[in-house]
């Protein structure tokens, strides 16, 4: 055991003496999280106008009360010349405007929010659903309505209002209110990590070329231990730039991580995902130079497909399909969750499974073509 403790405290030292490696590990990702973190500290609420005439009646009224449930957007009753102007101005994602003829609409089963967008948003992408699930409740509120013909749609959902029994705060695990976290400067640090990881790993090739690669295996060690040297090594080096940009979020950007042992774990998988990457990066190549375009055309690529730089919810369909073949998808997702305070253990359950799936492929295919002269 001493013998690999020596080789895990030879590489981070070795690895830590690197000026290019620190700043991927720890400069580039702290930059960025100062960048894009501070969108995660702002409580400004995107705006949504909801158009009401002065001709509209109290059905609407007891609508826009339902619709205001959802403390993620900011509501606001206007005409509809001033929601086109807050629309074009980009000063409010959507304008929802319900049509005059909504008993009509109810019965051909027709759409009952008439929305105006001026560009596709994340914010929008968020806003879509919950208005055809407030749509979904109209309609069965309705469907209720007209079995027993002595209560009128607006007095319904008025006493739906009233009694509370509607409520779309979302609490966290710590009873807080949610917001979907911003996982942009935690993308970022994945993305760096794997440039560090892979650039470390790729170094075995100067190593092959000085020949202390072939000495090392030919002194009293055997193979596997050097191996596990070098894989726990990089594992620590991955947790300790993790650590590091986690602290940060958390005292500098208020940003609620989830349960602590829950972290543990995942970035664990990540983590292991990431070394194995560069591992398998290395191995397939046959210099080190080869081996850094190869990351960078491999790293880029997927953290472009996997969501790193944008989230998916704003992408085609046939991206999403392709991303669900990507490694980072599946850390944003697991991260996401832990991040947003109320975990679907099934989901992190998948999440988890991929990635250990995908370690598992990349480890396999890097011990193939592992040249151990």
């Amino acid at each position: 055991m001493h013998k690999i403790s020596a080789i895990i405290a030879l590489k981070l030292k070795e690895t830590l003496k690197s000026p290019v490696t620190l700043i991927f590990l720890f400069v580039m990702p702290i930059v960025f999280s100062f960048i894009f973190g501070s969108t995660a500290s702002d409580t400004k609420k995107p705006i949504v106008a909801f158009i009401q005439e002065h001709s509209d009646g109290k059905l609407n009224q007891e609508i826009f009360h339902i619709l205001e449930k959802n403390t993620k957007f900011h509501w606001i009753k206007t005409t509809e010349s001033e929601a086109k102007d807050l629309v074009y101005d980009e000063k409010a994602i959507a304008s929802v405007k319900v049509p005059s003829q909504l008993k009509s609409h109810l019965i051909e089963n027709k759409e009952i929010f008439d929305v105006t967008v001026y560009k596709i948003t994340e914010e929008y992408a968020v806003l879509s659903p919950y208005l055809k699930e407030t749509a979904a409740i109209i309609y069965q509120i309705n469907q209720g309505v007209k079995e027993q013909k002595s209560v009128s749609l607006t007095n319904a959902l008025n006493e739906l209002n009233e009694s509370g029994t509607i409520s779309l705060v979302e609490k966290n695990q710590d009873g807080e209110a949610t917001q979907q976290p911003n996982l942009i400067p935690l993308g970022f640090t994945i993305m760096f990590m794997m440039f560090a990881i892979s650039s470390s790993a790729s170094s075995i090739h100067l190593e092959y070329k000085d020949y202390t690669w072939q000495r090392l295996l030919s002194s009293p060690i055997q193979k596997i231990s050097v191996l596990l040297g070098y894989f726990i090594a990089y594992f620590l080096l991955g947790w300790i730039q993790l650590g590091v940009l986690l602290t940060i979020l958390s005292l500098f950007f208020n940003v609620y991580l989830g349960n602590f042992m829950l972290i543990l774990v995942f970035g664990s998988f990540v983590i292991g995902l990431v070394v194995s990457l560069g591992f398998m990066i290395a191995t397939l190549s046959h210099t080190k130079k080869q081996a850094e375009v190869f990351s960078a055309i491999i790293i880029v690529g997927t953290c472009m497909l996997g969501g790193i730089y944008w989230p998916l919810d704003i992408v085609p369909d046939m991206m999403k399909k392709i991303s669900l073949a990507i490694p980072q998808t599946w850390m944003m997702s697991g991260f996401g969750e832990m991040m947003s305070g109320t975990v679907n253990h099934t989901i992190l359950l998948l999440d988890i499974t991929v990635l250990a799936a995908f370690t598992i492929v990349f480890m396999v295919i890097g011990l193939k073509n592992f040249r151990s002269y």
